[in-house]
């Protein structure tokens, strides 16, 4: 995602709760998901929202991809201002 750009248009982050991280192919200290996420973003000073249950866990909130969410890390809440999906 650093490499295709995507982390240079978002201003926020939401990440899920990592079931499993395998270390990388070189070895090494196994890192923690602060570390990965804090190396991810590098200098990027945008709110990150952590250990959130969507994605690949059970139970899972549904987040639709290209829908504007508003996130508070502060707060520690995620709103979807707009709908999901368009009525016909």
């Amino acid at each position: 995602m650093r490499l295709s750009g995507v982390l240079d248009r978002i201003a926020g982050m939401v990440v899920g709760i990592p079931t499993e991280v395998p270390p990388h192919e070189g070895g090494g200290e196994r890192a923690g998901l602060r570390e990965v996420v804090l190396d991810v973003l590098g200098e990027r000073d945008i709110p990150v929202l952590a250990q959130v249950d969507f994605g690949h866990t059970s139970p899972n909130l549904p987040l639709p991809i290209g829908v504007r969410a508003d996130v508070d890390a502060d707060n520690r809440t995620l709103a979807l201002p707009e709908p999901a999906v368009a009525e016909n």
